[in-house]
Protein backbone atom coordinates (compact mmCIF):
# COMPACT_ATOMS: atom_id res chain seq x y z
CA UNK A 1 0.00 0.00 0.00
CA UNK A 2 1.06 3.44 -0.61
CA UNK A 3 2.47 6.10 1.12
CA UNK A 4 -0.76 8.33 2.40
CA UNK A 5 -0.48 11.52 2.72
CA UNK A 6 -2.49 14.38 5.03
CA UNK A 7 -2.26 17.79 5.57
CA UNK A 8 -3.56 19.15 9.00
CA UNK A 9 -6.72 20.87 7.46
CA UNK A 10 -7.57 17.14 5.60
CA UNK A 11 -6.94 15.12 8.86
CA UNK A 12 -9.45 18.01 11.17
CA UNK A 13 -11.79 17.63 7.71
CA UNK A 14 -11.99 13.92 8.19
CA UNK A 15 -12.05 13.14 12.02
CA UNK A 16 -14.78 15.59 12.50
CA UNK A 17 -16.96 13.80 9.29
CA UNK A 18 -16.59 10.47 10.47
CA UNK A 19 -16.59 8.53 13.50
CA UNK A 20 -13.13 7.56 14.89
CA UNK A 21 -12.88 4.01 14.67
CA UNK A 22 -14.54 3.90 11.12
CA UNK A 23 -11.93 6.34 9.86
CA UNK A 24 -9.23 4.63 11.69
CA UNK A 25 -10.39 1.23 10.17
CA UNK A 26 -10.52 2.80 6.67
CA UNK A 27 -7.00 3.76 6.84
CA UNK A 28 -5.79 0.54 8.48
CA UNK A 29 -4.81 2.15 11.69
CA UNK A 30 -5.89 1.81 15.70
CA UNK A 31 -7.53 4.21 17.37
CA UNK A 32 -5.61 5.03 19.43
CA UNK A 33 -2.96 5.42 16.55
CA UNK A 34 -5.05 8.25 15.18
CA UNK A 35 -5.51 9.98 18.25
CA UNK A 36 -1.65 10.16 18.66
CA UNK A 37 -1.59 11.67 14.93
CA UNK A 38 -4.07 14.33 15.82
CA UNK A 39 -2.62 14.78 18.85
CA UNK A 40 0.85 15.37 17.58
CA UNK A 41 -0.68 18.15 14.38
CA UNK A 42 -3.00 19.52 17.44
CA UNK A 43 -6.11 18.63 15.47
CA UNK A 44 -9.38 18.81 18.49
CA UNK A 45 -11.55 15.81 18.26
CA UNK A 46 -15.26 15.24 18.65
CA UNK A 47 -16.06 14.90 22.16
CA UNK A 48 -17.83 12.03 23.84
CA UNK A 49 -21.22 11.96 22.53
CA UNK A 50 -20.78 13.71 19.15
CA UNK A 51 -21.91 11.22 16.56
CA UNK A 52 -25.14 9.96 18.88
CA UNK A 53 -26.24 13.52 18.62
CA UNK A 54 -25.51 13.22 14.57
CA UNK A 55 -27.44 10.03 14.44
CA UNK A 56 -30.33 11.81 15.95
CA UNK A 57 -29.99 14.69 14.62
CA UNK A 58 -29.30 16.91 17.53
CA UNK A 59 -27.42 20.07 17.84
CA UNK A 60 -23.58 19.95 17.57
CA UNK A 61 -20.92 22.20 17.92
CA UNK A 62 -18.07 21.69 16.29
CA UNK A 63 -14.50 22.65 17.41
CA UNK A 64 -12.94 25.16 15.27
CA UNK A 65 -9.32 24.02 13.88
CA UNK A 66 -6.74 26.18 16.26
CA UNK A 67 -4.01 27.99 14.10
CA UNK A 68 -0.67 26.55 15.44
CA UNK A 69 2.68 27.00 13.82
CA UNK A 70 4.55 24.80 16.00
CA UNK A 71 3.14 21.65 14.47
CA UNK A 72 3.64 20.22 11.13
CA UNK A 73 1.06 20.98 8.36
CA UNK A 74 0.91 17.47 7.07
CA UNK A 75 1.33 14.11 8.17
CA UNK A 76 3.16 10.60 6.48
CA UNK A 77 1.56 7.21 7.08
CA UNK A 78 3.14 4.15 6.23
CA UNK A 79 1.48 1.23 6.37
CA UNK A 80 2.57 -2.49 7.05
CA UNK A 81 1.59 -5.57 5.14
CA UNK A 82 0.61 -6.98 8.88
CA UNK A 83 -1.48 -3.55 9.32
CA UNK A 84 0.53 -2.27 12.05
CA UNK A 85 1.25 1.35 11.35
CA UNK A 86 4.42 3.33 11.03
CA UNK A 87 3.69 7.05 12.43
CA UNK A 88 6.80 8.87 11.26
CA UNK A 89 9.39 6.47 12.64
CA UNK A 90 7.17 6.00 15.85
CA UNK A 91 6.90 2.63 17.29
CA UNK A 92 10.09 1.17 15.26
CA UNK A 93 11.30 -1.12 18.14
CA UNK A 94 7.83 -2.63 17.41
CA UNK A 95 8.35 -2.93 14.05
CA UNK A 96 11.52 -4.29 14.22
CA UNK A 97 10.87 -7.21 16.99
CA UNK A 98 7.77 -8.09 14.69
CA UNK A 99 10.00 -8.48 11.61
CA UNK A 100 11.88 -10.58 14.02
CA UNK A 101 9.59 -12.76 15.01
CA UNK A 102 7.95 -13.29 11.83
CA UNK A 103 10.97 -15.28 10.79
CA UNK A 104 12.04 -17.12 14.01
CA UNK A 105 8.19 -18.24 14.16
CA UNK A 106 7.23 -18.73 10.51
CA UNK A 107 7.05 -22.63 11.01
CA UNK A 108 4.70 -22.72 14.34
CA UNK A 109 2.74 -19.69 12.60
CA UNK A 110 1.12 -21.72 10.47
CA UNK A 111 -2.34 -22.75 10.28
CA UNK A 112 -3.91 -26.03 9.97
CA UNK A 113 -7.14 -27.18 8.57
CA UNK A 114 -8.08 -29.02 12.16
CA UNK A 115 -6.79 -28.78 15.41
CA UNK A 116 -3.56 -31.33 15.82
CA UNK A 117 -2.12 -32.25 19.13
CA UNK A 118 -4.12 -29.45 20.68
CA UNK A 119 -2.46 -27.90 23.95
CA UNK A 120 -4.71 -29.01 26.94
CA UNK A 121 -5.75 -25.76 27.77
CA UNK A 122 -7.33 -25.77 23.72
CA UNK A 123 -8.76 -29.33 24.71
CA UNK A 124 -10.32 -27.42 27.89
CA UNK A 125 -11.66 -24.77 26.19
CA UNK A 126 -12.92 -27.19 23.57
CA UNK A 127 -15.04 -29.06 26.01
CA UNK A 128 -16.20 -26.05 28.55
CA UNK A 129 -17.76 -24.43 24.96
CA UNK A 130 -19.32 -27.84 23.94
CA UNK A 131 -21.70 -27.24 27.16
CA UNK A 132 -22.56 -23.95 26.83
CA UNK A 133 -25.52 -22.55 25.03
CA UNK A 134 -25.49 -18.68 23.61
CA UNK A 135 -25.51 -16.16 26.10
CA UNK A 136 -28.84 -13.28 25.91
CA UNK A 137 -26.86 -10.48 28.13
CA UNK A 138 -26.90 -7.35 26.36
CA UNK A 139 -23.07 -7.23 25.97
CA UNK A 140 -22.33 -11.04 24.86
CA UNK A 141 -25.97 -11.60 23.07
CA UNK A 142 -25.44 -15.14 20.52
CA UNK A 143 -21.92 -15.38 21.99
CA UNK A 144 -20.66 -18.59 23.82
CA UNK A 145 -18.55 -17.31 27.21
CA UNK A 146 -16.31 -20.10 28.51
CA UNK A 147 -16.02 -20.67 32.55
CA UNK A 148 -13.69 -19.32 35.00
CA UNK A 149 -10.59 -21.26 34.81
CA UNK A 150 -10.74 -21.87 31.67
CA UNK A 151 -9.21 -19.60 28.47
CA UNK A 152 -10.70 -16.51 28.31
CA UNK A 153 -12.91 -16.80 24.65
CA UNK A 154 -16.02 -15.41 24.06
CA UNK A 155 -17.71 -16.03 20.59
CA UNK A 156 -20.77 -17.22 18.67
CA UNK A 157 -21.16 -21.24 18.14
CA UNK A 158 -19.85 -20.76 14.20
CA UNK A 159 -16.54 -18.67 14.92
CA UNK A 160 -15.49 -21.35 18.46
CA UNK A 161 -13.68 -23.76 15.75
CA UNK A 162 -11.44 -20.74 14.12
CA UNK A 163 -10.91 -19.10 18.13
CA UNK A 164 -9.58 -22.44 18.92
CA UNK A 165 -7.54 -22.63 16.29
CA UNK A 166 -6.13 -19.66 16.98
CA UNK A 167 -5.84 -19.98 20.47
CA UNK A 168 -3.90 -23.34 19.84
CA UNK A 169 -1.20 -21.67 17.52
CA UNK A 170 -0.55 -18.31 19.65
CA UNK A 171 -0.06 -20.68 22.51
CA UNK A 172 2.61 -22.57 21.14
CA UNK A 173 4.25 -19.73 19.16
CA UNK A 174 4.29 -18.15 23.04
CA UNK A 175 6.01 -21.27 23.93
CA UNK A 176 8.14 -21.10 21.56
CA UNK A 177 9.36 -17.72 22.92
CA UNK A 178 9.58 -18.94 26.30
CA UNK A 179 6.57 -17.58 27.68
CA UNK A 180 3.59 -19.18 29.68
CA UNK A 181 0.12 -18.78 30.22
CA UNK A 182 -2.23 -19.22 32.88
CA UNK A 183 -6.01 -19.32 33.56
CA UNK A 184 -5.94 -19.54 36.99
CA UNK A 185 -6.84 -16.29 38.31
CA UNK A 186 -7.78 -15.06 34.53
CA UNK A 187 -6.20 -15.93 31.25
CA UNK A 188 -2.86 -14.21 31.83
CA UNK A 189 0.36 -14.02 29.57
CA UNK A 190 4.08 -14.50 32.09
CA UNK A 191 6.58 -13.13 30.08
CA UNK A 192 9.57 -12.76 32.96
CA UNK A 193 7.12 -13.35 35.90
CA UNK A 194 5.08 -10.21 34.32
CA UNK A 195 1.61 -11.02 34.15
CA UNK A 196 -0.43 -9.81 31.13
CA UNK A 197 -4.44 -10.22 30.68
CA UNK A 198 -5.96 -11.63 27.31
CA UNK A 199 -9.23 -12.28 26.38
CA UNK A 200 -10.29 -13.25 22.77
CA UNK A 201 -13.88 -12.51 21.79
CA UNK A 202 -15.90 -11.66 18.43
CA UNK A 203 -16.79 -8.19 18.44
CA UNK A 204 -20.96 -7.52 18.22
CA UNK A 205 -22.23 -5.43 15.22
CA UNK A 206 -25.39 -3.18 16.11
CA UNK A 207 -28.74 -2.76 13.92
CA UNK A 208 -31.10 -0.16 14.38
CA UNK A 209 -34.40 -1.48 14.49
CA UNK A 210 -37.07 1.10 13.52
CA UNK A 211 -40.15 1.65 16.05
CA UNK A 212 -43.08 3.07 15.94
CA UNK A 213 -42.05 5.95 18.46
CA UNK A 214 -38.40 5.51 19.31
CA UNK A 215 -36.04 3.18 17.64
CA UNK A 216 -33.77 0.13 19.63
CA UNK A 217 -30.39 -1.02 19.31
CA UNK A 218 -29.96 -5.00 18.48
CA UNK A 219 -26.49 -6.49 18.87
CA UNK A 220 -25.40 -9.90 16.51
CA UNK A 221 -22.17 -11.64 16.60
CA UNK A 222 -19.96 -10.17 13.47
CA UNK A 223 -17.42 -13.13 12.90
CA UNK A 224 -14.54 -10.36 13.60
CA UNK A 225 -12.27 -11.49 15.88
CA UNK A 226 -10.41 -9.74 18.45
CA UNK A 227 -7.67 -10.07 21.19
CA UNK A 228 -7.26 -7.36 24.15
CA UNK A 229 -4.40 -6.57 26.36
CA UNK A 230 -5.84 -5.83 29.74
CA UNK A 231 -2.66 -3.10 30.52
CA UNK A 232 -2.91 0.51 30.34
CA UNK A 233 -3.66 1.91 28.03
CA UNK A 234 -5.68 -1.15 26.72
CA UNK A 235 -4.33 -2.40 23.25
CA UNK A 236 -6.57 -5.01 20.84
CA UNK A 237 -5.86 -6.64 17.85
CA UNK A 238 -9.09 -7.17 15.49
CA UNK A 239 -9.86 -8.61 11.85
CA UNK A 240 -9.91 -6.25 9.20
CA UNK A 241 -10.70 -6.29 5.75
CA UNK A 242 -7.10 -6.30 4.87
CA UNK A 243 -5.84 -9.01 7.18
CA UNK A 244 -7.05 -11.22 9.86
CA UNK A 245 -5.97 -11.95 13.52
CA UNK A 246 -3.88 -14.87 12.94
CA UNK A 247 -1.78 -12.81 10.41
CA UNK A 248 -1.21 -10.41 13.80
CA UNK A 249 0.79 -13.21 15.68
CA UNK A 250 4.25 -12.21 15.21
CA UNK A 251 3.24 -8.45 15.87
CA UNK A 252 1.05 -9.34 19.11
CA UNK A 253 4.00 -11.42 21.19
CA UNK A 254 6.09 -8.43 19.97
CA UNK A 255 4.04 -6.18 21.33
CA UNK A 256 3.43 -8.61 24.95
CA UNK A 257 7.29 -8.82 25.02
CA UNK A 258 8.13 -4.93 24.85
CA UNK A 259 4.78 -4.51 27.22
CA UNK A 260 6.44 -7.34 29.89
CA UNK A 261 9.67 -4.55 29.78
CA UNK A 262 7.62 -1.64 30.18
CA UNK A 263 5.19 -3.58 33.15
CA UNK A 264 8.63 -4.29 34.78
CA UNK A 265 9.81 -1.01 34.17
CA UNK A 266 6.81 0.65 35.89
CA UNK A 267 7.10 -2.46 38.70
CA UNK A 268 10.94 -0.61 39.28
CA UNK A 269 9.24 2.38 39.34
CA UNK A 270 6.72 1.48 41.94
CA UNK A 271 9.05 -0.04 44.05
CA UNK A 272 11.41 2.49 44.11
CA UNK A 273 8.79 5.11 44.95
CA UNK A 274 7.16 2.95 47.62
CA UNK A 275 11.27 2.79 49.22
CA UNK A 276 11.39 6.48 49.34
CA UNK A 277 7.79 6.91 50.38
CA UNK A 278 8.75 4.49 53.09
CA UNK A 279 12.26 6.49 53.76
CA UNK A 280 10.01 9.91 54.13
CA UNK A 281 7.64 8.32 56.44
CA UNK A 282 10.19 7.10 58.68
CA UNK A 283 11.81 10.32 58.61
CA UNK A 284 8.49 12.18 59.84
CA UNK A 285 7.70 9.68 62.13
CA UNK A 286 11.44 9.85 63.32
CA UNK A 287 10.66 13.61 63.27
CA UNK A 288 7.23 13.24 65.58
CA UNK A 289 8.91 10.85 67.75
CA UNK A 290 11.75 12.92 68.54
CA UNK A 291 9.33 16.09 68.52
CA UNK A 292 7.38 14.41 71.71
CA UNK A 293 10.36 13.16 73.07
CA UNK A 294 11.82 16.82 73.34
CA UNK A 295 8.51 18.78 74.32
CA UNK A 296 8.32 15.44 77.32
CA UNK A 297 12.19 16.55 78.24
CA UNK A 298 10.87 20.05 78.11
CA UNK A 299 8.40 19.84 80.32
CA UNK A 300 9.85 17.95 82.49
CA UNK A 301 12.82 20.92 82.66
CA UNK A 302 10.23 23.41 83.59
CA UNK A 303 8.17 21.37 85.78
CA UNK A 304 11.22 20.73 87.69
CA UNK A 305 12.52 24.18 87.92
CA UNK A 306 9.42 25.19 89.09
CA UNK A 307 9.19 22.43 91.63
CA UNK A 308 13.10 23.09 92.12
CA UNK A 309 11.69 27.07 92.75
CA UNK A 310 8.94 26.19 94.71
CA UNK A 311 10.82 23.63 97.08
CA UNK A 312 13.45 27.08 97.82
CA UNK A 313 10.62 28.92 98.69
CA UNK A 314 9.32 26.10 101.17
CA UNK A 315 12.40 25.43 102.61
CA UNK A 316 12.71 29.84 103.03
CA UNK A 317 9.65 29.60 104.95
CA UNK A 318 10.43 26.85 107.29
CA UNK A 319 14.03 28.11 107.62
CA UNK A 320 12.11 31.76 108.84
CA UNK A 321 9.48 30.20 111.01
CA UNK A 322 12.41 28.32 113.07
CA UNK A 323 13.91 31.67 113.17
CA UNK A 324 11.17 33.09 114.44
CA UNK A 325 10.88 30.83 117.25
CA UNK A 326 14.46 30.99 118.06
CA UNK A 327 14.26 34.87 118.55
CA UNK A 328 10.62 34.73 120.55
CA UNK A 329 12.21 31.54 122.76
CA UNK A 330 9.19 29.40 121.40
CA UNK A 331 11.31 26.92 119.80
CA UNK A 332 9.17 23.90 121.36
CA UNK A 333 9.24 20.00 120.98
CA UNK A 334 6.19 20.51 119.01
CA UNK A 335 7.42 22.82 116.58
CA UNK A 336 11.21 21.10 115.99
CA UNK A 337 9.12 18.20 115.05
CA UNK A 338 6.99 20.00 112.66
CA UNK A 339 10.28 21.67 110.96
CA UNK A 340 11.60 18.13 110.67
CA UNK A 341 8.39 16.52 108.87
CA UNK A 342 8.51 20.43 107.10
CA UNK A 343 12.27 19.63 105.70
CA UNK A 344 11.17 16.57 105.00
CA UNK A 345 8.35 17.46 102.70
CA UNK A 346 10.56 19.99 100.84
CA UNK A 347 13.38 17.51 100.13
CA UNK A 348 10.34 15.50 99.02
CA UNK A 349 9.17 18.16 96.07
CA UNK A 350 12.56 18.80 95.08
CA UNK A 351 13.68 17.23 92.04
CA UNK A 352 17.24 17.44 92.75
CA UNK A 353 16.92 15.33 96.42
CA UNK A 354 13.76 13.64 95.03
CA UNK A 355 13.29 11.84 98.82
CA UNK A 356 11.43 9.00 99.00
CA UNK A 357 8.46 9.46 100.97
CA UNK A 358 6.14 6.48 102.96
CA UNK A 359 2.63 8.09 102.18
CA UNK A 360 3.43 10.19 99.39
CA UNK A 361 4.19 9.02 95.62
CA UNK A 362 5.15 10.54 91.95
CA UNK A 363 1.81 11.03 91.25
CA UNK A 364 1.02 13.12 94.72
CA UNK A 365 4.09 15.56 93.73
CA UNK A 366 2.68 16.35 90.41
CA UNK A 367 -0.86 16.75 92.36
CA UNK A 368 1.15 19.54 94.80
CA UNK A 369 2.80 20.94 91.58
CA UNK A 370 -0.08 21.85 90.30
CA UNK A 371 -2.86 21.91 92.49
CA UNK A 372 -6.57 22.03 91.19
CA UNK A 373 -8.10 25.23 90.90
CA UNK A 374 -11.76 26.02 92.47
CA UNK A 375 -14.89 25.89 91.12
CA UNK A 376 -16.17 29.18 90.60
CA UNK A 377 -19.68 29.24 90.37
CA UNK A 378 -19.90 33.12 89.79
CA UNK A 379 -18.11 34.73 87.32
CA UNK A 380 -18.23 38.09 86.21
Amino acid sequence: MENTILTRQELYDLVWENPLSKLAKKYNLSDNGLRKVCKKLDVPLPKNGYWQKIQYNKKVSKEKLPVNNTVETSITLKFRDNSETIINGEGNELNHLTKELQNVLKETIVFPEKLTRPHQLIIDAKNDLKTKEPSYQHNIKGLLNTSTGILNITVAPPSVKRALLFMDVFIKALQKRGHKITVKEGTKIVIDNIEMGIGLRERLKRKIVKGTYYDSTELYPSNILSLSLYVYPAKDWTDTDTSKLEDKIPNIIAKLELQAIEEKRKAIERELWHIEYERQRKIEEDFKARKEQEKIKTKKLFSDAEKFDKATIYRNYIAATEQKAIQENNLTEELKDWIKWANEKADWFDPFTNKEDELLNDNDREEFHKPKQPNNYYRF
